[in-house]
């Protein structure tokens, strides 16, 4: 994950203080219960494109011959990859 944890808690504190300031904002649990909610929020939305790229390692295995052989290039192909499921899947990254 491109965030440490520390930093992951810090921006998800950060957040519920600058919400708790905006009138008409209501929370529904304590100060744990939603730190801890966007916690895991933060971490899954950062989690994506770890898992989409993990994914793509994968799907190229099967050009593993062709990319060794030099015929194709395995950069050029994990970013058109990318790109393609991105816009397949409407992921914002």
């Amino acid at each position: 994950m491109k965030l440490s944890p520390a930093k992951v808690e810090e921006l998800a504190e950060n957040l519920l203080d600058v919400l708790a300031e905006i009138e008409g904002v209501l929370f529904q649990g304590n100060d744990t219960q939603l730190k801890q909610a966007m916690n895991e929020i933060i971490t899954n939305e950062l989690m994506v494109e770890e898992l989409l790229d993990a994914e793509i390692h994968q799907m190229l295995q099967q050009h593993k011959y062709e990319i060794t052989m030099g015929r194709l290039s395995y950069d050029d192909l994990f970013r058109k990859t990318k790109n393609r499921l991105v816009s397949q899947r409407k992921l914002v990254l």
